[in-house]
């Protein structure tokens, strides 16, 4: 009787670099390898394995490492979920690097089914570095080499930050906030210590997590940011000036353009109430919503708001459908909302919508969008 070998090419497994290093004194986490690998039979699914074959090739092309083990072995690792059998392979990477070359490895495991007789494999990269990779970055050099000389930190800040200081304070107002430290930001830097308070207006308590930003009254530069603890506060330091104050939290709404002077250390309150502005019902439809406010912060009441779609011939699946103006009107609040169909589910790819404002003093205001595939979508000018 003559038998019949058959040969079986199964598409290898592969995952992408992962970066190690190779310790072999006090080894940690970061001189270990640990992967998954798959035993698959001829049509694709999830089997067991008997064994298992570890080559290993450094970075000049060289075989460091090859060796066989039985699937018991104490660096493999079986688990099955719902019937289907998955492995782990750890070791630790001094083993597996031969002479230790620091660079990219290629790592193959098979695993081996004997009552099937075939072998699927799993392929790996990794790489060796010889710190830490934090250490790593934290020792990368602050300078760069471009054609013609070295761009160093000390020339990026005079560029960026020095020469726009000096020349700003002579001709505008910005530059004076450029020498503020950066780490002063996020509280700001001036003497007056300001504590802020966010009060919900509809239901007499409290607004915790309120991000506040602080600009001076022409909005030219961002003096302080800060986030609001559980009982609402948020403590800056100030200067003596008037200035803005932004307020946001998601589902609330503040008076826009709030305005605090400061005089001297002192406390200050500003209201909102929640507002959720809903979704369509629809889960094919994004609401598309948003604010019109005049340069004062006073809410635009009655204002047209309208949208269209760009160009003829958009299709949503065999629908074809037309650029036909939808419009509303801004509400007590300056709240305008649509439920239109997102721009991933129209076809041509990437079709657009455009908003326009008609305001009634005559003014227009026109922006083209896409409106991404989401139940909310806040739109922004």
């Amino acid at each position: 009787m003559k038998k019949i070998l058959a040969l079986l090419l199964i598409l290898p497994l592969t995952i992408n670099a992962i970066i190690v290093r190779n310790n072999s004194t006090s080894p940690t986490s970061e001189d270990s390898l640990s992967i998954i690998f798959y035993s698959l039979d001829s049509l694709g699914n999830s089997t067991t394995a008997d064994s298992v074959f570890v080559l290993v090739v450094n970075p000049n092309g060289i075989i460091s490492c090859k060796d066989s083990l039985i699937i018991s072995d104490s660096r493999v690792t079986s688990t099955s979920i719902r019937s289907k059998q998955f492995y782990s392979f750890k070791e630790q990477v001094s083993n597996l690097d031969g002479d230790g070359l620091v660079g990219q490895y290629f790592l193959s495991i098979l695993a081996y089914n004997s009552n099937l007789e075939l072998l699927t494999p799993n392929q790996y990269d990794f790489q060796i570095i010889s710190s830490k990779f934090s250490q790593q970055l934290d020792a990368t050099d602050d300078s760069v080499i471009v054609k013609g000389g070295v761009i160093d930190s000390s020339m990026i800040a005079s560029s960026i930050w020095n020469a726009p200081q000096s020349n700003h304070t002579s001709i505008s107002t910005f530059g004076k906030y450029l020498d503020t430290e950066i780490s002063g930001i996020s509280s700001g830097s001036g003497i007056y210590s300001v504590s802020i308070f966010a009060y919900d207006s509809s239901a007499n308590q409290v607004i915790p997590g309120v991000g506040f930003a602080i600009r001076n009254l022409d909005q030219s530069a961002l003096l302080a940011l800060g986030t609001g603890e559980n009982n609402g506060e948020v403590t800056f330091n100030l200067n003596a000036d008037s200035l803005i104050l932004i307020p946001s939290l998601y589902g609330y709404i503040f008076d826009a353009y709030d305005t605090m002077v400061v005089t001297g250390a002192m406390a200050d309150t500003v209201f909102g109430y929640k507002f959720i502005p809903g979704t369509s019902g629809n889960p094919y439809l994004t609401r598309v919503y948003g604010f019109l406010y005049d340069i004062n912060g006073v809410a635009e009441v009655g204002e047209e708001v309208t949208v269209s779609l760009i160009g003829d011939g958009v299709r949503y699946n065999s629908v074809i459908l037309t650029p036909t103006q939808i419009s509303t009107v801004t509400d007590t609040v300056g709240y305008f909302y649509f439920d239109i169909i997102p721009s991933d589910s129209l076809q041509p790819e990437g079709s657009k919508y455009e908003i326009t404002i008609n305001k009634k003093d005559g003014s227009i205001f026109r922006k083209r969008v896409q409106v991404p595939s989401q139940a909310l979508w806040l739109l922004d000018w």
